[in-house]
């Protein structure tokens, strides 16, 4: 919905001329058929590029998330109607109306698509902690996290209370790193407070320990996923240095 309210609140500063004629000219053309003399000129077309490109913008977000290919030629159409005063085809409350079941229509394609996605992430992750759970090296837990130790650390492992510094980068089971603490500095958290696969590793690591986590979906975000970088149901790798207990 609300790409469809930007659509509506920009039908009011869009250039006003026919798409065809447009595409007809080149943009040299283009250039000497627009006469932009005084100030207020310039930051008319500016302002138009911008909500061009806005629009354009909004019509290829509904494309991806619907498989709709707006008509920019009738878009214009319209438009030119309401700007000129003439009759519409639609009465405003019409288009609202149509509008706004579309914004149902495209809300209940999201709901399936993303169903769709979390499914095939849940089989794509247990498929992916399977096999890596036959690999040497591969330690699991009764929870079904599984870890690898790179590094052995020789001081005292954390309790479920303490807080605790440390470097990690966390990744999809594709490789897609969409964290680090390598780009920033090392982080402090309590470990009670982070997702449930880390609980339960970071207990198991020796201060000055390097481990690997594989978590499944059910021990790191679950249904909700956590923002756009890690969808529904995701399998996770994280590897994780133990620094300190902070006392």
């Amino acid at each position: 919905m609300r790409t469809l309210k930007f659509l509506l609140v920009t039908l009011l500063i869009i250039s006003a001329v026919p798409v065809q004629a447009r595409r007809k000219a080149s943009k040299k053309q283009q250039k000497e058929q627009v006469q932009l003399p005084a100030k207020v000129d310039s930051i008319s077309y500016a302002f138009g590029i911008d909500a061009g490109n806005g629009i354009k913008a909004a019509f290829k977000d509904i494309k991806e998330r619907s498989d709709l290919e707006l008509k920019p030629e009738i878009f214009v159409q319209a438009f030119n109607n309401v700007l000129l005063n003439d009759s519409a085809v639609f009465t405003k409350e019409e288009a609202a109306d149509i509008l706004n079941k579309f914004g149902a229509e495209m809300q209940r394609i999201a709901r399936e698509k993303q169903k769709i996605a979390a499914e095939k992430n849940l089989a794509e992750g247990k498929a992916f902690l399977a096999a890596k759970a036959s690999e040497v090296g591969v330690q699991k837990t009764e929870s079904g996290l599984l870890y690898v130790v790179e590094r052995q650390g020789t001081g005292e492992k954390p309790t479920l209370n303490d807080r605790v510094k440390v470097h990690y980068t966390g990744k999809l089971i594709n490789g897609k790193k969409f964290d680090s603490s390598y780009d920033r500095q090392p982080l402090e958290l309590s470990v009670g407070g982070v997702i449930a696969g880390w609980q339960e590793g970071l207990q198991l690591m020796p201060v000055g320990s390097k481990y690997i986590f594989y978590i499944p979906s059910e021990l790191g975000y679950g249904e909700r996923g956590a923002g756009k970088d890690i969808p529904a149901n995701s399998a996770l790798i994280f590897e994780v240095e133990l620094l300190e207990i902070i006392r």
